[in-house]
């Protein structure tokens, strides 16, 4: 899913959480889980001719992404008001964090992480369902939508 979709998660999260570790520990474990839903992903760059214009295009998506999330997170901040913050940052740093460590295992090529590339596109192909991106989108907007309306 996309960081905007993990955000939404975390967000719902920390409104029912009272403790910034076990929010994190939440959002951590909520990433891995939303992961495995089909989210429309597969082959969104598979018309990329090289690694290299792969990469370019995924870092120009995931910006995007960042700052929306960002925003997110930020104006459920403004409108709820919360007394503790942390909790939000702290839930939501683990909800993206698999993310940041999976962009960092490319791009850097962190081989010390191998394992957990491994593990993260497993828990993406687990259900083995493939859709268009534009159905992916939909059902993460729904979802977005679900998460804020429980709040």
């Amino acid at each position: 899913m996309f960081l905007t979709s993990h955000t939404a998660a975390a967000i719902l999260i920390a409104t029912k959480t009272q403790n910034p570790f076990l929010g994190f520990i939440l959002g951590l474990l909520s990433h891995f889980i939303l992961d495995i839903v089909p989210h429309g992903e597969g082959g969104l760059f598979a018309g990329s001719k090289s690694h290299k214009q792969k990469l370019l295009n995924l870092a120009k998506l995931a910006a995007i992404d960042f700052l929306l999330s960002v925003i997110l997170l930020i104006s459920t901040l403004y409108f709820l008001k919360p007394n503790n913050i942390f909790i939000f940052i702290a839930t939501a740093s683990g909800a993206v964090l698999p993310d940041f460590l999976w962009g960092s295992v490319e791009l850097f090529k962190l081989k010390f992480l191998n394992w957990f590339l491994v593990l993260h596109h497993r828990l993406h192909d687990l259900l083995d369902i493939v859709y268009d991106i534009k159905y992916g989108l939909l059902v993460q907007l729904i979802f977005i939508i679900l998460c804020l309306s429980l709040i």
